[in-house]
């Protein structure tokens, strides 16, 4: 979040921090406390920044009342949130988008004979390919995927593979894609909450420890990945190498997606 209004002095009044969730599926009335914690907002200056009351605000996090669409914009604006997480608590307070099951989703991308030669000729342009659902979950891939990125093929995830050792031996910063990953599967969850994806997601993310931890230390979302900003990465042959990865909603009415990983040269942080 940008911008933020300015924190209490230490040590004035008293604040109650509500628990952090681990992963989850995000509701408004978590998000809207964690927000406020964040920022190191007691209830009452959290409430006064956006003028209202302090009982209201309590009512809204714990999920007693939905914060009407006028004092939700007060909220965003008043606790200056950036676009990310203005999209992310609209969202939140609106019906979710359900998805159709992934074997559904892949039986479509299985029958377009266009998406099939789409893979194919990116194979023939050295670029490692996906279509997958806003989760991750792979539909179809080409062989170029699994080349650089080992094992994702056998985990069928893309974000689940970020948090596992295959990744760990490729990616050079896995701390920081790990919490991008965080971030842009906090945003993917809002918008469908109420689809099996979501709660698959999150049962196979909870054991994992990195998940956790990189889940409960920040509140960010993000809708995507910024187009200056490459995965860094070993390749094959354990040479470094930079992809700037692309992800395309044309398909939105089917929610599949093309995920292409184009390499290029290494520019990622200084290597021993």
């Amino acid at each position: 979040m940008n911008e933020r209004i300015a924190r209490p002095h230490k040590g004035r009044q008293r604040r109650r921090a509500p628990k952090r969730p681990q992963v989850s599926i995000p509701d408004l009335g978590t998000t809207i406390a964690w927000i406020r914690d964040d920022l190191g907002l007691t209830q009452n200056q959290a409430a006064a920044a956006v003028n209202f009351s302090a009982v209201h605000l309590g009512r809204f996090e714990r999920g007693e009342s939905k914060p009407p669409p006028d004092t939700l914009e007060g909220i965003i604006s008043g606790w200056r949130l950036d676009k990310a997480m203005a999209s992310h608590l609209r969202e939140l307070a609106g019906p979710p988008i359900m998805l159709a099951p992934p074997d559904a989703l892949r039986s479509y991308v299985r029958a377009e004979k266009s998406l099939r030669l789409n893979l194919e000729r990116l194979q023939a342009r050295a670029i490692p390919a996906a279509f997958v659902d806003p989760f991750g979950n792979l539909l179809a891939h080409n062989a170029l995927l699994t080349t650089a990125f080992p094992g994702i093929q056998d985990i069928g995830s893309t974000s689940i593979w970020m948090f596992s050792d295959h990744s760990k031996a490729v990616i050079v910063d896995p701390e920081g894609e790990g919490s991008l990953t965080v971030a842009m599967l906090k945003s993917a969850l809002g918008r469908h909450r109420s689809s099996a994806q979501a709660r698959e997601l999150v049962s196979a993310l909870a054991p994992i420890s990195d998940a956790r931890r990189l889940w409960a230390a920040s509140v960010n979302v993000t809708r995507g990945r910024d187009s200056q900003c490459p995965l860094h990465a070993y390749d094959a042959n354990h040479r470094p190498v930079s992809y700037q990865l692309a992800l395309t909603d044309g398909m939105l009415a089917h929610h599949v997606q093309l995920l292409t990983a184009t390499p290029e040269e290494y520019s990622g942080p200084e290597l021993d």
